[in-house]
């Protein structure tokens, strides 16, 4: 188990960079086709998250998911404030954790 948790979680850190940098361009775009694309890009990440354990990551990427959702129907300034702050939270997390990567090898 713990030989795919080391082949899988560097990819699971990768893909979870660019989901976010993807997040955090479309949200201050006001890009609502690229902000439906962020839910279901973070939704993922979640789900991704939860298959390899990281229970401390699921939380905080669905907490994203539904401040982008929220932000899809409301378009508001403040809405991507809130959305960009949590999303900055979530890449420190991961930058966290892909740090964990490198500390171990």
């Amino acid at each position: 188990m713990e030989d795919l948790f080391a082949k899988f979680l560097p990819q699971f850190v990768s893909l979870a960079h660019t989901r976010i940098k993807t997040a955090l361009d479309s949200a201050d775009k006001h890009d609502a086709a690229a902000i439906k694309t962020t839910v279901r890009e973070l939704h993922t990440l979640a789900g991704e998250a939860g298959l390899l354990g990281l229970s401390h990551v699921v939380p905080l990427a669905r907490d994203c998911e539904q401040k982008a959702k929220h932000l899809h129907t409301s378009h508001t300034d403040a809405d991507v404030a809130v959305l960009v702050t949590a999303l900055r939270e979530l890449e420190r997390l991961i930058a966290a954790v892909g740090e964990g990567i490198t500390n171990t090898s």
